[in-house]
């Protein structure tokens, strides 16, 4: 008797646990008039699209933005100068302008004073973000291309607040 009440509560207790299991596959399954949306990570880009900052030849002045910011490093890949930045802020997209001299000093090489305007878009919030912005060097090298009438030079761009040498070579 005891044999038949030990195999009767195996059964009991095989068929909760497989009636529960059902359960919570039926739960899973999609429900028609469920308006969720799911996102698998082949739904997600891998590529980080990266930051970017407008280069702009002249004089620079309020338009671009005098909000404060912490310059922390830069460097000069190819074509593209990366600059990391901190700054207050969080809730708003910010802008950075990079602000270079129309005159270059002459030197060999020769050298360009260049400048990093912030325009936090009225944020008011208080973190405190590190971000890296590119900035595409082009119209620069254009710009000794044609004062120089050269396809290859090397400049010493002079970017303000920095102790960094950052020569661009093309």
């Amino acid at each position: 008797m005891k044999r038949i009440q030990a195999i009767a509560l195996c059964f009991a207790s095989l068929f909760l646990l497989i009636s529960g299991c059902e359960h919570v596959q039926n739960s899973m399954k999609a429900d028609p008039n469920d308006k969720a949306v799911s996102i698998s990570s082949d739904d997600v880009d891998p590529v980080d699209t990266p930051l970017t900052g407008t280069v702009v030849i002249g004089e620079a002045d309020d338009r671009f933005g005098n909000d404060d910011f912490a310059l922390n490093s830069a460097v000069i890949v190819e074509d593209t100068l990366q600059i990391s930045v901190s700054y207050s802020g969080g809730c708003e997209a910010h802008k950075f302008t990079l602000i270079a001299s129309d005159q270059f000093l002459e030197s060999f090489p020769v050298q360009l004073h260049v400048s990093l305007a912030h325009d936090a878009m009225g944020d008011t919030c208080e973190a405190y973000p590190t971000e890296t912005y590119h900035f595409d060097l082009t119209p620069i090298k254009t710009m000794y291309q044609n004062a120089y009438r050269q396809d290859t030079g090397t400049i010493v761009l002079n970017l303000k607040d920095s102790t960094q040498e950052l020569q661009y070579t093309f």
